[in-house]
């Protein structure tokens, strides 16, 4: 007979009461991604910035720097690197695995694609999420 809690037994909601407010946030952006982001590079090849319509800034940078423990969800510095053209960090999820994030745009330059590697469970399944985001219309039309 299995646990309860669901119709797969196990219990529900197991381990979340440890997790802080700000984790339970940074878990939220897995299930419920940015409808936008904005990019700017604030520095050539050092430090990218990435604003969402969450008013969340993540700051990634490349350069080996001393980074800021985070305050919250609003803003966060992040080691990175390049990997040819992909903007590529390793960090830990909110349950405290590790994760990558990797950014980069499609041959067009139409669409950036935001994906994230991590694992889950006892077994460490690898899980891999791509979020794909359009150019915005004005941006295009620069062009």
């Amino acid at each position: 007979m299995g646990g309860g809690g669901g119709p797969y037994g196990g219990h529900r909601g197991y381990g979340q009461s440890r997790m802080s407010d700000d984790d339970r946030q940074r878990m939220q952006e897995f299930l419920t991604p940015a409808r936008s982001l904005t990019v700017a590079e604030a520095k050539k090849d050092v430090e990218v910035d990435i604003f969402d319509d969450q008013e969340r800034k993540r700051a990634f940078f490349t350069d080996g720097r001393k980074l800021e423990k985070a305050k919250g969800v609003s803003y966060q510095e992040i080691a990175a690197h390049w990997d040819a053209a992909r903007l590529v960090s390793e960090e830990n999820n909110p349950r405290g695995g590790k994760m990558s994030r990797t950014y980069e745009l499609s041959y067009d330059g139409t669409q950036l694609y935001e994906t994230l590697r991590f694992a889950v469970g006892r077994s460490n399944t690898q899980v891999s999420i791509r979020y794909v985001y359009d150019q915005a219309a004005s941006a295009a039309a620069k062009r």
